[in-house]
C-alpha cells in the first residue's frame, strides 16, 4: 500500500471511457482491490461522444453496465461538452466531477511509464512560466508539428538533463493524460492522492479498445467472426458485445455522414469560427473541404494536415456539429448523470447527496439540465447513427442501468 495510503481510504475514482470494457480496464479495477479491498469504486465515464472526437462504438449505458458487471460500483457521466475535448478540457472536467463529490479519497489512473514521481515532474514543470514561453516559440518556429509533438519537442529541450527517461513522458496518451490529471488536481487544490497503474501488455491477454472497435467495425457483417474478441474481455463484457453486435446496435457516425456536411455546408465562416477547435484560419479550411467531401471520411482526410492531428479535426467537425462552443468548454460540468450503479454504488451516492458539490442526475426526464442543455439532443442523434435504430427511445426516457 502507498504510504499516503492508510486503511481509511475508501474511495477510489477512475476516468475511463469503457469504449468497449476490456481485460485491460479489468486489471486495472482488480489491482485497486488488492490494495483496497472494501473500497468504492466510481467511475466518471464519456457519454456517447468519446475524447478521440468519434461516437461511442455502443451506448453510455451499456458500457456503463459493462463496467458494474466488473467491479466499479457507480458510473458518472463526463457530459458530452468535455468528454469531446482535448486532454487538458478533457481530464480536467473528469477530476473536477471526482472533487466535486467531496468525498474520494484516490484517483487511479493507467500510464505507459507507471512513473508517479515522474509524471509529476512533468505536471509541475508544464505549468512553469518558463515553459509555455518555450513552448510558445516552438509552435512559432514548428508550424509544421502537431500540438502535442511541440510539448514533447519543448519539454525534452528544456529537461532533459533533469530526468533520463523524461523523452518518453508525452509519446503515450494514457501519459499525457495522467499528466493532466495531475495538473488537474494541483489547481483544483485537491484532497484526492493520485496513483498510477503501468499499463500492461499483450502477456494478460489486452488490447486497446480501438483494436477491438476496428476489428469489429471490420467484421460486422461476419458476427462469427467476434469469436477472436473474447480472449481480450471479461465473458460478460463479451456477451454483451455479442449481443448488441449480432442486433446491429452499435454505432458509426459515417451513418450520418451526410447530416454533418449538409448541416457545415450551411453555415458561413464566421459562424464556423464560434465553435472549440477552430479558429487560426482553420475555419476557411473547414468550408473549403466540407464542400468538396461527400462522406464523412472524405471531409476529414481533406482536413487533415500535418499540424492537425486526426482526432484534433474529429473533435473539431463534432463541436461545430452539435453547437459547443469554446466559452462551453471553460465552464466546469456543474451536472453529472448515473449511468449504472450496484447496491453499493447507490448506497454510496445517497450519503454524499447532501455533501456533493455537483448535481447528480438520476431521472433525465425530470431534469431541465439535461432537458435544456445540448447532452439530449447530441444523445438522440447518436441513436441516428446506429445500424439498426428499431426500438430506440428516446433519450430523455432512458434510466440508469441499476444491478
Amino acid at each position: 500500500m502507498p504510504a499516503e495510503l492508510t486503511e481509511t481510504t475508501k474511495t477510489i475514482g477512475i476516468v475511463a471511457e469503457y469504449n468497449p470494457f476490456h481485460n485491460g480496464h479489468l486489471f486495472q479495477i482488480n489491482q485497486i482491490k488488492k490494495l483496497i479491498p472494501n473500497a468504492v469504486i466510481i467511475s466518471v465515464m464519456s457519454g456517447n461522444l468519446v475524447q478521440r472526437g468519434e461516437f461511442a462504438l455502443f451506448s453510455k449505458y451499456e458500457r456503463a453496465g459493462m463496467a458494474v458487471l466488473n467491479g466499479v460500483d457507480a458510473v458518472l457521466e463526463l457530459p458530452p461538452i468535455w468528454s469531446c475535448a482535448p486532454a487538458n478540457i478533457f481530464a480536467f472536467a473528469s477530476v473536477y466531477i471526482l472533487h466535486s463529490l467531496q468525498i474520494i479519497d484516490l484517483i487511479c489512473f493507467g500510464s505507459e511509464c507507471g512513473d508517479l514521481e515522474l509524471l509529476n515532474f512533468a505536471a509541475e514543470k508544464t505549468c512553469s512560466v518558463e515553459f509555455n514561453v518555450k513552448l510558445n516559440k516552438y509552435i512559432k518556429a514548428h508550424k509544421n508539428l502537431s500540438y502535442p509533438q511541440n510539448v514533447a519537442h519543448a519539454f525534452l529541450d528544456l529537461y532533459g538533463d533533469e530526468k533520463a527517461d523524461i523523452h518518453s513522458i508525452f509519446t503515450g496518451s494514457n501519459n499525457i493524460l495522467a499528466v493532466e490529471y495531475l495538473k488537474a488536481l494541483k489547481k483544483l487544490d485537491s484532497r484526492i492522492i493520485p496513483m498510477t497503474i503501468k499499463r500492461s501488455g499483450r502477456d494478460y491477454n489486452t488490447v486497446s479498445a480501438s483494436y477491438i472497435r476496428d476489428y469489429l467495425l471490420t467484421n460486422k457483417g461476419r458476427p462469427n467472426e467476434l469469436e477472436e474478441m473474447k480472449k481480450y474481455m471479461p465473458e460478460n463484457s463479451y456477451n454483451i458485445l455479442a449481443d448488441l453486435t449480432k442486433s446491429e446496435k452499435f454505432a458509426d457516425i459515417n451513418n450520418i455522414s451526410s447530416a454533418v456536411i449538409s448541416y457545415i455546408t450551411r453555415l458561413d465562416v464566421k459562424e464556423i469560427s464560434r465553435y472549440a477547435g477552430t479558429g487560426g484560419g482553420e475555419e476557411y479550411r473547414i468550408k473549403k473541404a466540407v464542400e468538396n467531401s461527400f462522406d464523412y471520411n472524405s471531409l476529414i482526410q481533406n482536413l487533415e494536415a500535418k499540424h492537425g492531428t486526426s482526432s484534433s479535426v474529429r473533435r473539431m467537425i463534432l463541436n461545430i456539429f452539435f453547437g459547443i462552443t469554446r466559452e462551453m468548454q471553460k465552464q466546469p460540468p456543474l451536472y453529472t448523470n448515473l449511468l449504472a450503479a450496484n447496491q453499493k454504488g447507490r448506497d454510496f451516492l445517497n450519503t454524499i447527496r447532501k455533501k456533493s458539490q455537483i448535481q447528480i442526475i438520476t431521472k433525465p426526464a425530470s431534469n431541465d439540465k439535461y432537458k435544456n442543455n445540448i447532452d439530449m439532443f447530441i444523445d438522440n442523434v447518436y441513436k441516428l447513427s446506429l445500424f439498426n435504430r428499431d426500438s430506440e427511445i428516446n433519450a430523455i426516457k432512458e434510466k440508469p442501468y441499476i444491478y
